[in-house]
């Protein structure tokens, strides 16, 4: 098989990349290794920047059939105390909201949108194996799919995997990666009555909770235990673990009770960041997680990993059309990798601070939290930083489809 494109992963970025590519008559192919685009806790929550990508592109619509929450708010507490308020509805931009529902209907979604272009091809169950080179370029790839080994031969190769990308030990690129000091347990359960939609992180001393509103009536909560700690968390029993959430958010005591009965309920998720520093090689550039693994604070990764894919489209229309019938150059893509890692830098730069907030252990540390927080919360500085969190490359709402 040849095509102009491969892309290896039919995540976010994977498929949006095949998408916008299909979009320009490019032969693209997305291999995507699980047989079903199923999946448990990802980030549902797609922030507003790239919502209104999806608006533009015309995936949107089939979103509202499904059916979704619209996401405007983020809040912080110290228990019962206010900190630190942003509201999406003050934000200069047409689009005031983010939503939230299972990744899978959105995958779906941007595929039946692919396939109305002819030049789109989805191979499902297709596990990539090798990289193909030639004088040292990459020049496709092979992959496993129902018992044969095949191959693909295309101008570039796209790694969009995720976290765990294959595709990126295949080319050995050279991977920095730092574990975070904890880890975080995750579960769903039913949202109580009169729960006000948002983002919600609540703080008490030493521990913290984070609640997302999960589609279509849930919540999706979050709470960080000690790197390596999980066997000691279990030790202790489940009783333990839901007092100590309730602790924090005493609303949540009697749905955890009736719905978090073993751990199998719960999720564990380790917490690092890995970082890539040249995104491309010869025939092959990866994006997203695989790129750019980012903490799960304040949900970045989803929106980061889209959009990256929407920048990059026009770089690789140039590429193809550029270097015909060849790989192309890894060097190429300098002002795009340069661009992206700019906004990735302000991103996880964020989080490490909030991260360092959220660590606070000490009463002097907790107190120069809730001052640090109050004060970012009387300034109009803070809907200048959020804009550019959530809006990313749309934040000046210049977007051509």
């Amino acid at each position: 098989m040849k095509n102009d494109v491969t892309i290896v992963g039919g995540g976010p970025a994977g498929m949006l990349m095949g998408l916008l590519l299909a979009k320009e008559n490019i032969k693209v192919v997305v291999l995507e290794k699980n047989n079903s685009l199923k999946r448990d806790f990802r980030g549902e929550t797609i922030a507003p920047g790239s919502v209104y990508i999806l608006k533009m592109l015309g995936v949107y619509q089939e979103l509202e059939k499904h059916g979704f929450i619209k996401v405007n708010k983020i809040k912080m507490y110290d228990q019962e105390k206010n900190l630190f308020n942003v509201d999406f509805n003050r934000f200069n931009h047409p689009q005031k909201y983010g939503i939230d529902m299972p990744q899978p209907v959105v995958l779906e979604a941007i595929k039946r949108q692919a396939m109305k272009y002819p030049s789109f091809q989805y191979i499902n169950g297709a596990n990539c194996t090798d990289l193909i080179k030639e004088n040292g370029k990459v020049v496709g790839v092979q992959y496993k799919h129902e018992g044969e080994i095949k191959k693909i031969h295309s101008q570039l190769v796209i790694g969009a995997e995720g976290r765990f990308s294959q595709l990126r030990s295949l080319a050995e690129y050279d991977v920095k990666k730092e574990e975070f000091s904890r880890d975080l347990i995750w579960f769903k359960v039913p949202k109580p009555l009169n729960w006000e939609e948002g983002n919600l992180i609540k703080v008490y001393k030493n521990d913290h909770v984070i609640i997302l509103p999960t589609y279509p009536n849930y919540l999706r909560v979050g709470t960080y235990i000690s790197l390596g700690d999980n066997a000691n968390t279990k030790s202790k029993g489940l009783d333990s673990f839901i007092e100590k959430v309730s602790r924090i958010e005493p609303r949540l005591l009697t749905p955890m009770k009736d719905h978090i009965t073993s751990w199998k309920d719960t999720t564990l998720l380790k917490i690092f960041t890995a970082h890539v520093d040249k995104w491309a090689k010869d025939g092959i550039i990866l994006i997203g997680d695989s790129a750019h693994t980012l903490s799960p604070i304040l949900g970045q990764g989803v929106n980061i990993a889209m959009q990256d894919a929407y920048e990059l489209t026009p770089y690789v229309v140039k590429g193809l059309s550029a270097y015909q019938n060849s790989p192309i150059p890894a060097s190429h893509f300098d002002e795009f990798v340069s661009k992206r890692k700019q906004q990735i830098s302000f991103v996880s730069s964020f989080q490490a601070r909030q991260e360092q907030n959220l660590a606070a252990s000490s009463p002097v540390e907790c107190a120069i939290r809730k001052w640090k927080m109050k004060m970012l919360d009387r300034t109009p500085f803070k809907y200048t930083v959020m804009k550019k969190l959530q809006y990313g490359i749309v934040a000046n709402n210049k977007v051509e489809v």
